[in-house]
């Protein structure tokens, strides 16, 4: 099945966080990035952070907390936040879960998620995050460990815009399978 894959803006009120995590192969130099913008799809805030040699899934924890701590300096009251990594959705959808290496981090971003009264944690096809994606991977290249963006980069201004617009791409997509 073929699905129209697009980056919607949140309701009237709340902001959205998409953050994202990128490793350069196993335990490669990984960054974590996220940005947030509002209701009319217009740039917030953002960061991005160098962390060292990690895999994906701990990049990916790490930018959302760093994600939540932003929202939190804010005063954010009403946040969705959007991943494109499935595995971490399910986790903080797990309460059970408990892994020695990366619950420390998990931790914090539950504590995080709870001090914000309104929230919203969905997962979404990598063709949605795609400004978080490109965001990431300048941060792979950055100097500094830790950046807050108050304006976004350049390399992001077309996405942006096209995010805005509703641009969307198709995807391929399991579905129901009919033998007729």
């Amino acid at each position: 099945m073929v699905k129209q894959i697009s980056w919607d803006k949140p309701d009237p009120g709340w902001l959205k966080l998409n953050t994202d995590g990128s490793s350069k192969g196993l335990l490669g130099a990984a960054a974590g990035c996220g940005l947030i913008r509002d209701e009319g799809g217009n740039w917030v805030a953002g960061f991005s952070r160098k962390i060292g040699r990690i895999d994906s899934f701990v990049a990916e924890i790490w930018a959302l907390r760093d994600g939540l701590q932003l929202c939190q300096q804010m005063n954010a009251r009403a946040v969705m936040i959007e991943l494109d990594a499935k595995s971490l959705v399910d986790v903080l959808n797990n309460s059970s879960y408990y892994n020695a290496v990366i619950s420390p981090l998990l931790d914090d971003c539950k504590f995080l998620i709870s001090q914000i009264p309104q929230v919203r944690v969905r997962h979404t096809y990598r063709e949605a995050n795609k400004c978080a994606d490109r965001l990431a991977n300048l941060g792979l290249s950055q100097s500094l460990d830790y950046i807050v963006h108050s304006n976004p980069p350049l390399e992001l201004i077309p996405l942006i815009e096209a995010d805005s617009l509703g641009s969307f791409c198709n995807r391929l997509c399991p579905g129901l399978v009919s033998f007729f």
